[in-house]
């Protein structure tokens, strides 16, 4: 009997696996981009760092206006020279080269170069090359520059405890650049916690599909955790997440809603993957509920044997 179900569940397995491999073409999301570096990771190299604007390009060295200095020595108003061309030229192969618009103003990643000694102004190379220069946005720039301002003095006091209070802090914060950056962190580096859980879940509800997304996945891992069981409004927020799963407007976070509530063995989820295998919109999250499917009931298997 053992014998067969074990069988059974292989053809199973096949089947699902077969689905997924025939599906592949019809994919309705693009295959993922490599990982990017959040804004605080993207700064952390850099000896320096300035929002600044770009005013010449004498053919030999860019030259900007330091409007604010993030990390560094650089004084507002002071002018530097950035070496571009040497960026450019040591440029991985099939990287874009960079150009850096007279007028427009970028968050500037720099070190002292050995360049320039007899110029009229201080010469510095791009740290990260090419990547080095992030463009500032016409609107919202003054968000950006206080949100790298408040994450370059965490870096340079280089106090482990205090960055990880500092960052569930900036998930409150009304600057949507500093709660980007937090939880880009948390979501990289699983630090997540029960504690954050007041703070994480408003952004269930946020209008921007990036927060909504990475708060299923931390609240998610969270009540995965044996810990988690012990969270006292445990059965509301398995509610909300289950809304997520059924009922939010984007595919990705039904997705990952989907996904934290397989990892769960909270009543009802088993009926919940069931309804969202069968009318979910969208393919890739009802085969994510099949599979989950799939999964639990190969692992209750594999008790009862």
């Amino acid at each position: 009997m053992a014998a067969a179900q074990r069988c059974s569940r292989g053809i199973a397995l096949a089947l699902v696996t077969l689905w997924a491999l025939s599906s592949a073409r019809a994919v309705t999301e693009p295959p993922p981009e490599p990982a990017k570096l959040g804004l605080y990771e993207w700064m952390a190299v850099a000896p320096i760092v300035v929002a600044a604007s770009v005013v010449s390009d004498d053919a030999k060295y860019i030259q900007a206006v330091t409007q604010t200095p993030v990390k560094g020595g650089v004084k507002p108003s002071e002018v530097v020279l950035v070496d571009l061309r040497t960026a450019n030229r040591d440029r991985e192969l099939g990287t874009r080269s960079l150009d850096l618009e007279r007028g427009r103003a970028y968050l500037l990643l720099l070190k002292p170069s050995s360049r320039g000694k007899n110029e009229a102004h201080p010469v510095f190379d791009l740290v990260r090359g090419t990547r080095g220069a992030k463009p500032l946005p016409p609107e919202g720039a003054e968000a950006t520059i206080a949100a790298a301002v408040q994450l370059a003095d965490l870096q340079e006091r280089k106090d482990d405890e205090l960055l990880w209070a500092k960052l569930a802090d900036f998930i409150e914060d009304t600057n949507p650049v500093l709660v980007d950056a937090a939880l880009d962190l948390f979501v990289k580096f699983h630090r997540e916690s029960a504690e954050m859980i007041p703070v994480v879940e408003p952004l269930l509800d946020h209008p921007s599909t990036e927060f909504r997304r990475r708060a299923v996945l931390l609240i998610g891992r969270i009540l995965a955790r044996p810990s988690g069981e012990a969270i006292p409004e445990r059965a509301m927020i398995v509610a909300e997440l289950t809304g997520r799963a059924r009922r939010d407007g984007d595919v990705a976070v039904r997705r990952e809603a989907t996904v934290a509530l397989a990892a769960l063995g909270d009543g009802g989820v088993d009926e919940t993957l069931r309804t969202i295998s069968r009318d979910d919109p969208d393919q890739n999250v009802r085969f994510e509920a099949e599979k989950a499917l799939f999964e639990r009931s190969e692992r209750a298997g594999a008790r009862s044997d």
